[in-house]
């Protein structure tokens, strides 16, 4: 098992944002993991939880090399996640994340490591 200290290298620093629609209304957010630390093949069980609330899979999609897919098909395949690779998380949340610190915990299950769980705090910008 991969350290959680390691895995918060995955995070992204300063990703985590709001995302706003054409009418300046905050619609989500979103984050990015940059793989610095070596390549894995991700194979389902995905998770993901912000400030303790575990969010559906319906409402996540994830981009990864110019494709985007709902976390729910994301889940049931398996996907290379090389050095230098970039994977964008978008959530539908109306309202998005209030200014300020928050917590999100990702968890998958990959093919060479098992289960990898770590979390990351950031503010929302």
């Amino acid at each position: 098992m991969i350290p959680a200290f390691m895995l918060r290298q995955l995070y992204e620093k300063g990703s985590l944002k709001n995302v706003v629609d054409e009418n300046g209304n905050k619609v989500g957010f979103s984050f990015s993991l940059f793989n610095r630390l070596g390549s894995g093949t991700i194979e389902g069980g995905f998770k993901l939880t912000v400030d303790g609330e575990e969010l559906p899979l319906e409402k996540i999609t994830i981009e990864k090399g110019g494709v985007t897919i709902k976390a729910e098909e994301f889940a049931k395949t398996s996907t290379l996640f090389t050095v230098g690779d970039r994977i964008k998380f978008t959530v539908e949340k109306p309202g998005g994340l209030q200014p300020g610190l928050h917590k999100i915990v990702v968890s998958t299950m990959t093919m060479e490591y098992g289960k990898i769980e770590f979390d990351f705090s950031d503010n929302v910008s």
